[in-house]
């Protein structure tokens, strides 16, 4: 319901305004499907989400292993968490200057730009949720001598689990928009590119086409892959816990 007001506001819009500043809902469209016609926009759109599912599958496994760690060594979690939050707050543009600058152009500056941004989020959610743990509860775990193996299986990764599904959302769509920003400055292929290079020749209504099926290809990720899988997650500690 909501898409549909935004999408009627729009078309309201653009009859108030010129086709060089808002293009009418329907010319937009059209020009979606050409780009879907000719293969073009599908061709960057498996080149972006290549990127941007290498950067979310190194960005969770590398925030959730250094936060593990932070959490076993609390000297480390002092070192890590200043850094980490300085790695966040930094400007994504910071980031992708310095990964230009490190890896030249191609497709490494937007994977690293895409994990810079994500990976912070998934260490600091680790380490909040492995804190959150009633230490009375590992204490029990030790004096009964559950093994560190049934500790990890039944106490530290249901509380994991249930934090990282919901961080898995935010995660995934700063990576997102971390990786086509990069993409449009640092690659000649990818949904990047194709935004950018069509604002540089003046295809206005190719720009909002761009911008259009972005949004629509995000929110397919969203309800398609997290949200799913956000539901077999609470579906699994539901039935753990009866």
């Amino acid at each position: 319901m909501t898409v549909l007001i935004l999408l009627g506001l729009w078309q309201w819009a653009a009859q108030t305004m010129s086709p060089g500043v808002l293009p009418s809902l329907w010319d937009t469209l059209k020009a979606m499907q050409t780009g879907m016609s000719d293969g073009q926009l599908w061709r960057d759109s498996l080149i972006t989400l290549s990127n941007v599912l290498i950067s979310f599958v190194l960005a969770v496994v590398g925030g959730l292993l250094i936060g593990l760690a932070a959490f076993r060594l609390r000297l480390l979690a002092d070192l890590l968490h200043p850094l980490m939050v300085t790695v966040e707050s930094a400007p994504t543009i910071a980031w992708l200057v310095l990964a230009i600058l490190w890896l030249g152009l191609g497709q490494g500056p937007s994977i690293l730009v895409g994990v810079s941004m994500a990976l912070p989020l998934i260490f600091i959610a680790t380490l909040h949720a492995l804190q959150q743990i009633d230490n009375d509860l590992l204490d029990m775990a030790r004096v009964y001598h559950l093994g560190a193996r049934k500790r990890m299986q039944k106490i530290i990764l249901p509380s994991l689990a249930l934090t990282l599904a919901g961080a898995a959302s935010g995660t995934l769509s700063v990576a997102w928009r971390g990786v086509i920003m990069a993409e449009a400055f640092s690659s000649s292929s990818g949904l990047g590119p194709y935004l950018w290079g069509s604002y540089l020749y003046g295809e206005i209504t190719q720009v909002y086409a761009s911008i259009l099926w972005i949004v629509l290809l995000g929110l397919v990720i969203e309800y398609a892959l997290i949200h799913p899988v956000r539901l077999w997650i609470l579906s699994r500690l539901h039935h753990a816990r009866t």
